[in-house]
């Protein structure tokens, strides 16, 4: 065993029981103090590293800082994007479709991400051809890793807004593809109400696009309620109903109204099209190689003494796996689950391919098939003009992409040290 000594080394001296003799042991002091000089330099090195690195990311924030404090007003928060008049524009309809776009992502990437790993990790295959298939699999992942993510924008756009034409094409101002459930479709006519009130007659025939009302027929109101429509022929000579009531159920003969359709939030369609549900899966695949890898580093990181414990007590594979390993490798995976989603709020290219760059929406998404816009596209748009108005406008638009950023990590962090405790 050895043992601390107080002798001086540089004597020449052989150390007690070495085996050598006077003359044939020397210790070299330039040696050490060489690599004593480099171990500091090293250590110098990482410090002037480390101080530059956080001097630029100082430097980056108070001129963002100083260039968009200004704009930091409760109408930057509550306004939507404005061509007109940009000293009232805001982002409030952005920070909804992230919220959204970033919810759809983690729900998607994050149980097959950390199911992926405890398979990979906990049911390694002892045949020699799974074996290969997991090496396999193991090597792709980790490459796709480091895929830019406009690859995955493209593999998003092919996948999930046409899957490959597959229920049909996209077009414009038509309805596409298979629809599934969420939607009603109807006739949309004027009644003699006036004011643009109209009333909705049930689309039997999707293909019939328009409708000419010459007989009384079955319609609702906007509140959904069933009612017989009248019909009023100024031929007959009959003066027009005078009541409110009558009039609001009653349209002129020969009026005609185009289809219109009512979505429910869980309207949904194939293909996805350019909707906040195909920018969350394609954002998934961005981030899934990262969840993978973390929770995989989590499980190898559990001591194997834990699991042996477990088999010892007579627990099987899945129970040691739910009871054991996966609660210790939480911590780990929350970890990866945080840089994951960071790195996902704050991703422009995907999702510029995917819902392209338009800004101009005034709210949330108000179905799953619908369109949103993002924190990261509206500064692309805002940053991208030569007005010194959205120029502030981008650089507060950054600021509180950073707080939304820090308000979802801390809450993961929170949660992380949550499940730690228990």
């Amino acid at each position: 065993m050895a043992t601390a000594s107080t002798a001086p080394v540089d004597d020449h001296s052989p150390p007690p029981g070495s085996g050598f003799t006077e003359g044939e042991f020397s210790v070299s002091t330039d040696n050490s103090s060489r690599r004593k000089l480099y171990s500091r330099l090293f250590y110098l090195l990482c410090v002037f590293i480390s101080g530059l690195s956080v001097v630029v990311l100082g430097v980056l924030l108070v001129s963002i800082g100083w260039q968009g404090h200004s704009r930091l007003t409760a109408d930057l928060l509550q306004n939507s994007h404005s061509e007109l008049n940009p000293e009232s524009a805001g982002m409030w309809p952005s920070i909804v479709g992230s919220i959204f776009i970033c919810g759809i992502c983690a729900a998607s990437a994050l149980p097959l991400g950390i199911g992926t790993a405890i398979f990979l990790e906990e049911f390694k295959p002892v045949s020699r051809p799974l074996k290969m298939l997991h090496g396999f699999i193991q090597l792709n992942i980790s490459n796709l890793a480091g895929v830019p993510s406009i690859v995955y924008g493209l593999l998003g756009l092919s996948l999930f807004v046409f899957m490959f034409n597959v229920f049909g094409r996209i077009q414009v101002n038509e309805s596409s593809g298979t629809e599934l459930f969420g939607v009603d479709h109807y006739y949309q006519v004027l009644s003699l109400a006036g004011g643009g009130h109209t009333v909705l007659i049930p689309q039997v025939d999707e293909a019939k696009t328009t409708i000419t009302i010459d007989a009384p027929m079955q319609a609702v109101d906007r509140q959904g309620q069933a009612f017989e429509l009248a019909v009023w022929d100024p031929a007959t000579g009959q003066p027009k109903p005078s009541d409110p009531e009558v009039r609001a159920r009653t349209v002129r003969k020969g009026q005609g109204g185009g289809s219109y359709s009512e979505t429910k939030w869980y309207y949904m369609r194939l293909p996805f099209g350019k909707s906040f549900l195909a920018a969350g899966l394609t954002l998934s695949l961005v981030i899934l190689p990262i969840v993978i890898i973390a929770s995989q580093e989590a499980l190898r990181g559990v001591p194997s003494s834990l699991r042996e414990a477990s088999f010892g007590l007579g627990a099987t594979k899945w129970q040691t796996v739910r009871n054991v390993s996966l609660p210790a490798a939480v911590p780990g995976i929350m970890t990866g689950a945080i840089l994951a989603m960071g790195r996902a709020i704050g991703e422009a290219a995907p999702i510029l391919v995917v819902l392209g760059a338009a800004v101009a929406k005034n709210s949330g998404p108000q179905n799953l098939m619908d369109n949103v816009v993002t924190m990261p596209v509206l500064i692309f748009n805002w940053a991208g003009r030569q007005q010194a108005a959205y120029q502030e406008l981008a650089a507060a638009a950054i600021i509180v992409l950073l707080a939304v950023l820090l308000l979802m990590n801390s809450v993961a962090i929170y949660l992380r040290q949550k499940m730690r405790v228990g």
